[in-house]
């Protein structure tokens, strides 16, 4: 399996740990990801709302260099994912809007065909290969763990087009949790936003977001939450120091990235997967491999 990786910016700037354990578990399960050169910002849904050709050209960029190595692109990030897909798909589909852009992309000397596919990690860690591959190279099983999922906004909606799994009662990263035997379990806010969007305008707001999921998650019994988004994860990793800071009240339920949780059971080193880059300390979750 090999893919044209999609970086984004919010993972080499502030969720490096997120890059290096995909990394790695890529690498234990035969996965190639080929880095894009000269790939820019994806960019966010924000740009849409105030100019959609800069919006849609831009993505179709970042589109026309993964046509031009011949690969599928791969993203970590699901504002990345979003937007990439949903451009995608306006392309294949739009002659009108596709010529337009091309009429701009060849003064850069690239064209853009709508010829390849838009995927996030986390459903190329759901494929039978990759699952099938997990399977046999699992080292640590980490029964009893509690896990809070978290998909995040962007994964799953807009549902048409992403198609990535049933918006309501989505399973597929369940299902990749407790292959490592852990326990996906059900949380009344399972589904509902971060609270990240809105930090920039309303910091109130936000923390507020964080923290009814936070609480509503360690009320479950959940011992970690694990994402598949940056800037989720950042989120809830930052946000309990200012829930801290403002309700003098320390939650303390550490934040995994999906990669870093499948790393660990199969026996990656905790340091190469970027556990100490985190705030609120994974302690119990290394000693459950340490044992």
């Amino acid at each position: 399996m090999k893919y044209a990786y999609f970086l984004g910016c919010t993972i080499p700037a502030r969720a490096n740990n997120y890059d290096v354990s995909a990394r790695k578990v890529a690498k234990e399960l035969d996965i190639e990801l080929v880095p894009i050169e000269g790939a820019s910002c994806c960019p966010p849904g924000s740009i849409r709302s105030l100019n959609f050709t800069s919006w849609i050209t831009i993505a179709a960029r970042n589109l026309a260099l993964s046509e031009n190595i011949g690969l599928d692109i791969v993203t970590l990030c699901n504002g990345c994912y979003e937007t990439l897909k949903d451009a995608n798909h306006i392309l294949k589909t739009n002659e009108k809007i596709r010529d337009e852009v091309n009429s701009v992309l060849e003064n850069l000397g690239l064209n853009v065909r709508g010829v390849r596919e838009v995927k996030q990690f986390t459903e190329i860690l759901y494929s039978d290969f990759a699952k099938a591959k997990f399977k046999e190279k699992i080292i640590h099983r980490l029964d009893g763990l509690k896990v809070a999922v978290h998909y995040g906004c962007h994964l799953l909606r807009p549902s048409k087009i992403l198609q990535f799994d049933n918006p309501e009662a989505p399973h597929k990263m369940d299902e990749l949790v407790e292959l490592t035997g852990a326990k996906s379990i059900e949380w009344r806010e399972k589904l509902k936003c971060c609270g990240a969007p809105v930090l920039v305008v309303n910091e109130k707001l936000a923390i507020d977001l964080a923290r009814q999921k936070l609480l509503s998650a360690k009320a479950a019994g959940a011992q970690c939450i694990v994402t598949p988004c940056p800037f989720c994860g950042i989120q809830f990793d930052l946000i309990q120091l200012k829930i801290e800071e403002v309700y003098n009240e320390s939650i303390e339920l550490p934040m995994l990235f999906l990669p870093q949780l499948l790393g660990l059971s199969l026996g990656i080193d905790s340091e190469a997967l970027g556990f100490d880059l985190h705030r609120i300390p994974l302690d119990e979750i290394e000693e459950r491999v340490s044992t």
